[in-house]
């Protein structure tokens, strides 16, 4: 059943950084209003094709229908910064989920075939963040664990 004020989209992007990006869209969009770091959630009453291209705008980041199938965007997990947070959407990990599945080796490979410049840090990163622990308390014999594992793939 619909809301009498509107349907809500969650996405992926701070409240400012989605406002901005619905900037003279209309189409049934209400309120936007924060869902949590990095996120928002979009109050619209849009339908069928302006629904479509609602949902559209925010692929790269994710959405969802309801709050508890949105992952938190990749730029939430602890040791990521905007750069590096760019670097793994480009390579289709969006979400601290996505990232889960495709585990921190792999998502470092497929970085570093795209942006030659990104180094180890970035596998550490991951792998620590995985565990909201900071990259820099990875002790030598984890990362010697995960090096091995980088030519296996």
């Amino acid at each position: 059943m619909t809301d009498p004020k509107g349907d809500r989209l969650f996405v992926n992007l701070s409240a400012a950084q989605t406002k901005r990006r619905l900037k003279g869209f209309g189409h049934g969009v209400r309120k936007v209003h924060s869902a949590g770091k990095n996120q928002a959630v979009i109050i619209h009453t849009a339908t069928d094709r302006h629904l479509d291209e609602l949902k559209t705008k925010f692929d790269d980041v994710g959405w969802a229908n309801r709050e508890t199938d949105l992952s938190q965007p990749i730029e939430n997990l602890r040791n990521i910064g905007v750069v590096s947070g760019e670097w793994l959407r480009e390579v289709g990990i969006k979400t601290i989920a996505d990232l889960r599945d495709i585990g921190p080796v792999q998502a470092y490979q497929l970085v570093s075939r795209r942006e030659p410049t990104c180094g180890l840090n970035l596998l550490w990163a991951l792998a620590a963040g995985l565990e909201d622990r900071d990259w820099r308390e990875l002790s030598d014999e984890e990362k010697n664990e995960l090096l091995p594992e980088i030519d296996e793939l």
